[in-house]
């Protein structure tokens, strides 16, 4: 198993926060908060997100927000590769969401 350097944000028109982790590859990675290093959930409890941009740094990746308790995923998408030329592949806009305490963001990136 190898790892690699992770980083995220979510956000909305008010404001949003940034998560990292180095990551496992093969398997579901909990990102936490880069302010106090709290889970999603915890960090953005009641807040609306409207966009969610998540990197890596090789090979691919997706990431999901799961309520931990029911185990239902909320949202999904693709990551996109640290220094990869031009824009983003997309906005990271998602259908808004309001987050709630016992969500988690997660990631899965395998290596190329």
């Amino acid at each position: 198993m190898s790892t690699q350097a992770t980083n995220a944000s979510c956000f909305s028109g008010s404001g949003g926060r940034s998560y990292s982790l180095s990551a496992t590859d093969d398997e579901w990675n909990r990102l936490t908060s880069d302010i106090g290093s709290a889970q999603f959930g915890f960090a953005q409890t009641n807040q609306l997100i409207t966009h969610v941009q998540v990197q890596y740094t090789a090979g691919a990746a997706a990431w999901r927000i799961r309520n931990s308790v029911s185990q239902v995923t909320k949202r999904v998408g693709f990551c996109y590769a640290i220094g990869a030329g031009g824009a983003p592949p997309y906005s990271g806009a998602i259908q808004p969401m309001t987050v709630e305490q016992d969500d988690v963001l997660e990631i899965y990136p395998v290596v190329a």
